[in-house]
């Protein structure tokens, strides 16, 4: 295996616009907002930002750490799959192809996190999916939001057409065995929603070893569930996907790893 080193050039390259280097803002803040709540892969994961009024996304160079990344490092690939940045690096191949079918499938999406965390992994193995068993199931917006589809190593025709399927009117998939593709109209909501549905998971895991040990398990019943999404919709704090916590994140990672901006 041959590893590359790119050598990116700090700063904002010239022929970036305001658009295209705030998206670089906000996904290098994705990156290392995962590393401050421990939900990194090592180098794995990727995660991608439509390029504002183009047909390009940015992602990471294939190799990077999370904490690696920042605005200017990111790699920049239009839908025809060419390198823009090619001294950035070279991108995860399943980022540009994923990306691109999904970015070009809802121009309403912006932003994808393909993240697997052990939580989601543990969970993604359950024929059941996620279950109803936190407030953190609610806040991801419940059953309905969620596709399924397994896993699969090569992005092959089949996997991508299914995949695009599995997410047809949902906020996110759940791939077994592996993680989860998770959308946002904005980087804050993709943010938002990996969070809960981790949590989610992690909460699902602990209630099911309990239960193994004896507790009696209470889910959240159907009615409940449909009364409390339908109240957290219209609420003025709830009726919303992570705005209020993603400017809170910004405002940490400004002082904490102030880098991720440059």
């Amino acid at each position: 295996m041959t590893v590359m080193t790119p050598t990116p050039i700090p700063g904002r390259r010239a022929d970036c616009s305001d658009a295209e280097w705030e998206a670089r803002c906000e996904l290098a803040a994705i990156y290392n907002a995962l590393v401050k709540y421990r939900l990194t892969d090592l180098t794995n994961q990727w995660h991608a930002m439509r390029v504002p009024g183009e047909d390009a996304l940015l992602t990471h160079h294939y190799g990077w750490m999370h904490e690696e990344v920042t605005a200017s490092n990111l790699v920049k690939v239009g839908f025809d799959r060419t390198n823009q940045t090619p001294e950035n690096g070279e991108p995860n191949p399943s980022a540009t192809e994923i990306g691109k079918l999904f970015f070009e499938a809802d121009p309403g999406m912006n932003c994808i996190m393909h993240i697997h965390t052990k939580a989601i992994m543990g969970v993604s193995a359950q024929a059941e999916g996620v279950g109803p068993y936190s407030q953190a199931y609610l806040m991801i917006g419940g059953a309905d939001v969620i596709g399924y589809t397994d896993y699969e190593f090569e992005c092959t025709d089949d996997f991508l057409s299914g995949l695009r399927l599995a997410g047809q009117g949902r906020k996110m998939i759940v791939e077994a065995w592996h993680g989860a593709f998770v959308f946002g109209r904005s980087a804050g909501e993709a943010f938002f929603r990996s969070f809960y549905l981790d949590q989610a998971c992690a909460v699902q895991l602990q209630v099911q070893q309990a239960a193994a040990g004896g507790a009696t398990v209470r889910t959240i019943p159907e009615a409940e569930q449909a009364r409390h999404l339908s109240d957290m919709d219209a609420s003025e704090w709830y009726g919303y996907e992570g705005e209020l916590e993603w400017h809170a994140i910004r405002r940490r990672l400004d002082v904490e790893m102030p880098g991720y901006s440059d």
